[in-house]
């Protein structure tokens, strides 16, 4: 047992325990191994409450810390700088002059063949910025005593966001830990760099560029967001940016705006396709170009993870001596099962108490225009015994004197101007919105038809009325591809129709889609709303995967769940007007069709498809109190087409729509929207007669006009396209090749 003594994080050469353990040691023994066990599962619930995206894994992050005396860090700190400014130098040697391959300090052989190297990016000449702006290192405990340095991050640095949240997670649910202990601040050092950032992007965007979810390039998206959200950057993707004019630009709805300086997450190899091949959608083509033009500033330049290769590693301390002209402060070395172990909080393996695991520190540092800044704590990863990660949050006790923080000094940011709602949300952001509002809707229809429809396809009657109803429902049902169309027709039987409503399983399919588009949009939504409508979402999944049938109630309570938390929650701007006016459309064509289905007939048989209108726009109670229940045409059709309080009805969604295109300055849509509230309100009096100019075909032309006005909104806000339009005579003959071949030949002659 003396053997691992001095490997303990806890305990010193000497068997006693550390200076900076004793006031968690005393919370440790206080609450016990239970308790701690309770706080580590309301720490991961903390964490998945407020993190972006909510999809922090349980179990990632543990709340006992790593506790660092002054004197540690101070030394530590020292060589994270020195070795920083060595490789910094270093790489700026290899993509410029490269005076150290040509003397034969570094052998060509650990620069060509290395995948990380990228040529196109050895210009000769350094970058408006240097090429490594940021680094973090990971670093052990010897045993012997002492740190040894086991990794470099010079390319897409991880874990920099989780380092400066989970501080914040766990001071939630362990407050005890923070009573008895003076910290050293992270926040000077991290507002330090934010105002250096942003003053080199002249309070234009600064961005966090990172891979979708789920992508091999990205990295952790979490850790990529609560980066970003530390800084004040904005989180984008690739298909967010493109390079126009030189210039990296940020696709909004208000048109490109520069991106001046991005955080980079994605692996050198794949950040521009158009030079490293790859697919387009998965970087951005012609962005080193920007970066070469010195048009673009990038933490860290691509190419810069090749002096991660370990054979670096002992060319080194030569190095040091012959750029820096020092000693390298800290070895280098792999671990080899030597690492510190530090103990676990709710862990109890053993019988005699917490179990412990080996730990490797992070640290991290950024140059801030005069010198590299280092983080003052950083990551711990506790590396457990199945494979997995415990994350823990490393402390550095204060100093007997205020640490002062010196960086950039912070320049004015420009005033504010007044410009129109969501001008600058990312065109991806709005779409990802508009889809989703979309898919909730359709999702609440299709439960609204087949709570509608089940009861009567089980009744076995065949009164007219019910026959009617049926065939009506079965069209309704067929359109919405609840059933096979073919099915849809006026003499399927209830059983036929049931059977085929089960088979199909359309609300299982439509639930998937509303969870990615979730997913997607998730970086719009608060964590309170996220969390809400995510277990909404979650329970009714799981009950339709039990049975459709019965799960028709919890989807709508969904559906009710969602849209209150849209209404009550969201601020009216920015994705806000997207995600309405996906809803509104969605809502306005599932009306007009269904309408056009359910009034398709002469005047004296249509009780049955008015009575069913009523009932599947939730209108049932509020035409009893105003009509005394007596259906009857004029005032049906008043209710669910013109009635302009009723919101499910006809003209209530085309003067949302209205609303929220004018917001967006949108005129020409908005235009149309308008005619569309005014036919909704001409054809609220009148009776559905047959003929050309029949309710039924009018609402089929109003359905197909809202998918036109849907296809136009597509065009101006996400796809940036030019509207749609007929080429006038001029137009058509400068496109007649055999005409421009002769001008162009005459021209020549």
């Amino acid at each position: 047992m003396d053997d691992i003594l001095p490997c303990d994080e806890m305990i010193d050469h000497a068997g006693h325990i550390r200076a900076p353990w004793r006031p968690v040691l005393d919370v440790m023994m206080s609450l016990g191994t239970a308790e701690l066990g309770a706080r580590k599962a309301a720490l991961d619930r903390q964490a998945r409450f407020n993190a972006p995206f909510g999809a922090i894994a349980p179990g990632r992050y543990d709340p006992l810390p790593v506790p660092l005396t002054e004197f540690e860090f101070a030394g530590l700190e020292a060589s994270v700088r020195q070795r920083a400014t060595l490789l910094g130098a270093l790489v700026e040697d290899i993509y410029d002059r490269q005076t150290l391959l040509d003397d034969g300090t570094v052998s060509p052989d650990l620069v060509f063949p290395n995948p990380g190297f990228l040529r196109s990016l050895r210009n000769g000449s350094p970058l408006a910025s240097p090429r490594l702006g940021l680094y973090g290192v990971d670093v052990i405990r010897l045993p012997e005593g002492g740190f040894q340095i086991v990794a470099d991050h010079t390319g897409a640095v991880p874990g920099l966001g989780h380092a400066l949240a989970i501080r914040r997670f766990a001071a939630g649910v362990l407050p005890e830990l923070f009573r008895g202990v003076t910290l050293m601040s992270q926040r000077p050092a991290v507002d330090s760099w934010q105002d250096y950032l942003h003053g080199l992007a002249g309070y234009r965007p600064v961005a966090v560029l990172a891979s979708p979810p789920g992508t091999v390039a990205g990295g952790d998206p979490v850790d990529c967001a609560l980066l970003a959200r530390a800084i004040g950057a904005m989180l984008l993707e690739p298909g967010d940016l493109a390079v126009r004019g030189g210039l990296v630009q940020l696709k909004t709805l208000g048109g490109l705006v520069p991106v001046p300086v991005l955080i980079r997450r994605l692996t050198g190899q794949h950040i521009d396709p158009l030079e490293m091949g790859g697919k387009p959608g998965g970087g951005i083509s012609g962005l080193l170009g920007a970066l070469r033009a010195h048009r673009l500033i990038m933490l860290n330049a691509p190419g810069s993870a090749i002096v991660e290769a370990p054979g670096f590693a002992a060319l080194l301390p030569h190095l040091a001596r012959q750029i820096l002209g020092q000693e390298l402060m800290l070895g280098y070395g792999p671990a080899d099962g030597r690492e510190s172990r530090v103990p676990l909080a709710g862990i109890d393996r053993r019988a005699n108490g917490l179990d412990h695991a080996p730990l490797t520190m992070r640290l991290f540092a950024w140059h801030d225009g005069h010198g590299w800044q280092v983080l003052p704590g950083g990551l711990g990863f506790a590396r457990l015994p199945d494979g997995g990660m415990l994350m823990k949050d490393i402390w550095v006790m204060e100093a007997s004197e205020p640490r002062q923080i010196t960086g950039a000094r912070a320049a004015e940011p420009p005033p504010r101007s007044n410009s129109l709602a969501a001008i600058g949300l990312p065109s991806r952001v709005a779409d990802n919105l508009f889809w989703l509002g979309r898919a909730v809707e359709r999702l609440e229809w299709a439960a609204r038809l087949m709570m509608l429809a089940l009861p009567r396809l089980t009744s076995g009657t065949s009164l007219p009325r019910e026959a009617a109803e049926l065939g009506l429902l079965g069209r309704c049902l067929a359109h919405a591809k609840l059933i096979p169309r073919e099915l849809g027709g006026k003499f399927s039987s209830g059983r036929l129709l049931r059977s085929a409503l089960a088979r199909r399983r359309r609300l299982g399919s439509l639930a998937a889609e509303v969870a990615r588009l979730l997913t997607a949009s998730s970086e719009r939504l608060s964590p309170s709303m996220l969390a809400t409508v995510e277990s909404s979402l979650e329970t009714t999944r799981a009950a339709i995967a039990l049975d459709e049938e019965t799960a028709v109630p919890s989807v709508l309570g969904f559906a009710a769940c969602f849209a209150g938390i849209a209404a009550e929650n969201m601020s009216r701007g920015g994705g806000w007007l997207f995600l309405e006016m996906g809803r509104r459309l969605e809502r306005a064509e599932n009306a007009s069709e269904s309408l056009a289905i359910l009034l398709d007939g002469p005047e004296e048989r249509l009780q049955p498809g008015l009575g069913l209108g009523i009932a599947l726009a939730d209108s049932v109670l509020s035409y009893e109190l105003s009509y005394a229940g007596v259906i009857a045409p004029a005032p049906v059709l008043d209710m669910l087409i013109a009635d302009a309080s009723n919101p499910r009805g006809l003209y209530f969604q085309c003067a949302a729509l209205y609303d929220v295109l004018q917001r967006l300055d949108a005129v020409d849509d908005a235009l149309e929207a308008k005619r569309l509230m005014e036919e909704a309100r001409s054809m609220g009096a009148r009776l559905p007669l047959p003929g050309q100019d029949s309710l039924p075909l009018r609402l089929t032309v109003l359905a197909d006009r809202l998918r036109g006005l849907s296809d136009q909104i597509e065009r101006r806000f996400f796809t940036l396209l030019p509207v749609a339009h007929q080429m006038d005579e001029d137009e058509q003959a400068s496109l007649d090749m055999p005409k421009v071949l002769a001008a162009w030949e005459s021209k020549r002659a």
